[in-house]
């Protein structure tokens, strides 16, 4: 495993997600991230990539978390114009699928001294979803 930490951004998944997005100008990133959670069983680097496209969701919607990186901001910054109606609902299945016995991500953070932290921040995650106006 590269670089790890409990919160979205700190693993090399996100952040090769996110040097994706940074090449977009439109929400196909975000919504192929999203549909990862339509698979069987999540793969970790998946799943980091869920939690990567949620925050950037809640970003969109002026939601965004302190700890979002200075480059996820710039890219919000330059396309809080796209409408995420419909993502707001796919993002939170996927987290809860994150959270689910369905995710690699969360068998590895289990093995982990951190997994409550894990979980408290990607719970954060989810409710921040919950708290958007469609």
């Amino acid at each position: 495993m590269g670089a790890w930490g409990f919160k979205t951004f700190e693993n090399d998944d996100s952040s090769d997600w996110l040097y994706e997005l940074e090449e977009s100008s439109d929400l196909t990133v975000i919504e192929s991230a999203i549909s990862e959670a339509n698979e069987d069983y999540i793969e970790a680097p998946e799943g980091c990539n869920i939690l990567a496209a949620a925050e950037i969701i809640l970003a969109l919607h002026g939601k965004a978390k302190e700890s979002l990186p200075d480059n996820a901001e710039q890219w919000v910054s330059k396309n809080k114009s796209l409408d995420t109606s419909g993502l707001r609902d796919k993002a939170i299945q996927a987290i809860d699928k994150l959270l689910s016995d369905s995710s690699e991500l969360k068998e590895l953070w289990q093995e982990t001294d951190d997994f409550e932290f894990w979980v408290k921040d990607v719970t954060s995650i989810k409710s921040a979803l919950s708290e958007i106006n469609h």
